[in-house]
């Protein structure tokens, strides 16, 4: 017969699944097996607690039109991440990354995993195929989530993060550009706002000088830089001393494409350090022809920029241009 006792503390457990996402990122779900004296349950990520073995996602998931993949290293200790508290010894920030399997995204997401932090990927892809042999990924928690819909997964894992870094943009028609520069990260950071995230930055796009004091999104790609200068407003409103909105040119690595590998390096690396001995500032100003001048950052650069920026309190809200994000 069982004891009475240990049947409620089994339908407290179990109640506990439909609860998961509230307690994902924080300290509830491993205070309360340390109360009951499961160490071993304690000991697990959260999102192990709640996923089928089967298919790697959890059943609540498999009933919506989303998937959240958890791909961790099954030999790495838990992380326990949300906001630090006055007793949190070993406590590791969450940083959500925005757009993570892309080619600035996944370097962010590596940098972030570098600097000892608990990422989150949110794409809609999930874990991209070039990171498939990759140790460093399987210790990143990839969500697939459409950050272009007003609700989804995307917006539970933002609770309990010490910062969101969004990488989010795309060219296509005019429409197109400013929903996926404007307004989807802009949705991103009302949502992150309400979700007491305390710091957040956006990757925009270098603002290029014309005569007459005209600017790029009055003719060139107008989608593109009217959304990258409405989200940077946004950001400016929502986060005025946490917000970071990074202004990169070019920004050379190694780009995958399908199967192919483009090394951007052969071109921007060379240009780089051209640009170096030349007082690229001041010649950047110039109208039109100053785009010339506009140094090549590396996606190694501007990914630690981008991280440090959400983690960092001492990094200034406001906008890192072009030869601020080449310092790191």
């Amino acid at each position: 017969m069982v004891h009475p006792k240990g049947l409620e503390i089994l339908s407290r457990f179990v109640g506990l699944a439909q609860h998961r996402t509230s307690l994902c990122g924080q300290k509830g779900v491993s205070n309360l097996a340390y109360g009951f004296g499961w160490s071993a349950v304690a000991n697990q990520p959260c999102d192990r607690l709640f996923t089928s073995k089967a298919n790697g996602s959890s059943d609540v998931d498999n009933k919506s039109s989303e998937d959240i993949v958890h791909e961790k290293n099954q030999n790495k200790p838990a992380k326990e991440s949300g906001k630090p508290g006055n007793d949190d010894e070993g406590f590791v920030p969450k940083v959500v990354v925005f757009g993570g399997s892309g080619f600035v995204g996944s370097k962010v997401c590596q940098q972030a995993i570098d600097m000892g932090l608990d990422v989150v990927s949110v794409s809609r892809s999930g874990r991209p195929g070039f990171l498939s042999g990759s140790a460093w990924a399987d210790t990143v928690n990839w969500v697939r989530s459409d950050g272009t819909k007003s609700d989804g997964v995307w917006k539970e894992v933002l609770h309990g993060s010490a910062g969101v870094v969004s990488t989010i943009g795309a060219f296509g028609s005019n429409e197109f550009m400013y929903k996926m520069c404007g307004e989807v990260n802009m949705n991103i950071m009302e949502a992150a706002k309400d979700a007491g995230v305390p710091r957040f930055s956006f990757i925009s796009v270098h603002d290029y000088s014309f005569p007459g004091g005209w600017q790029a999104q009055n003719f060139l790609l107008r989608g593109y830089f009217q959304g990258k200068r409405d989200a940077e407003a946004r950001l400016a409103k929502l986060y005025p001393d946490s917000g970071v909105a990074l202004r990169p040119g070019m920004i050379y690595g190694t780009r995958h494409a399908g199967n192919m590998t483009i090394p951007l390096g052969l071109v921007g690396v060379p240009l780089a350090a051209a640009l170096k001995v030349l007082p690229s500032k001041s010649l950047a100003g110039m109208p039109i022809i100053g785009a010339v001048f506009v140094p090549p950052v590396s996606v190694d650069a501007v990914s630690k920029a981008a991280v440090t920026a959400v983690v960092d309190p001492q990094v200034p809200g406001g906008i890192m241009d072009v030869w601020d994000i080449q310092k790191y």
